[in-house]
């Protein structure tokens, strides 16, 4: 009987050592895959001003410097907008390469609109290093006009006040991707998995 019991444990130890080894195996498959597939681009949200759409515009806006910041409408370049909230830590996690970004892309005009009472606010600025390269507005009329539901959310508008691009935003690779849209044409993944979708279906 204790032979039997032995050899039983035995068993069972090498079994659970297999099914460990397998699903490192795994972990690390889907590792690779994720490598390979690189982050997906941000996830547009059916609500809101639609793609194409002149998106609402707003004058008279005031940024952490006091200076007055205008929304949408036609100007010399594109502008980024980048919906975030005080309480937001995936929000702060972007701002460092949005930074980065804001120096980058001279032709670039990047707004982050926030939406909070004057002590959030404050705090958030505190620790966010943000500098005169960005634009910080509490502007929760901004979110209501665009509909935005979740942060951080980003809506890409051409030199018309047009909506080019527009999504969820929780990696930068995502935000940059807005950026690729503007350039493209092609306003998301989602637009083309549409789109081949119409062309399987019409036998192109």
């Amino acid at each position: 009987m204790n032979t039997f019991l032995l050899i039983a444990i035995i068993v069972l130890a090498v079994a659970v050592a297999v099914l460990f080894l397998m699903v490192l195996a795994l972990a690390r498959e889907i590792g690779r895959v994720q490598v390979r597939l690189g982050p997906l681009g941000a996830r547009m949200m059916d609500t809101g001003p639609k793609i194409e759409q002149a998106g609402p515009s707003f004058r008279g806006l005031t940024d952490q410097l006091g200076r007055e910041v205008g929304v949408g409408g036609h100007r010399d370049k594109p502008q980024l907008l980048l919906f975030t909230a005080p309480s937001c830590s995936t929000c702060k996690s972007l701002l460092p390469g949005i930074k980065a970004m804001a120096r980058a892309e001279k032709d670039l005009d990047i707004v982050i609109v926030s939406d909070g009472t004057a002590e959030e606010h404050r705090d958030f600025l505190a620790g966010s290093g943000i500098g005169a390269e960005l634009s910080y507005v509490d502007a929760r009329d901004v979110g209501i006009a665009y509909q935005v539901g979740t942060t951080p959310y980003g809506v890409i508008l051409d030199e018309h006040g047009k909506i080019r691009s527009k999504g969820l935003c929780n990696h930068m690779a995502q935000v940059e991707s807005l950026l690729n849209a503007l350039e493209s044409g092609t306003p998301s993944l989602q637009h083309l998995h549409e789109a081949a979708k119409t062309r399987a279906a019409a036998g192109v």
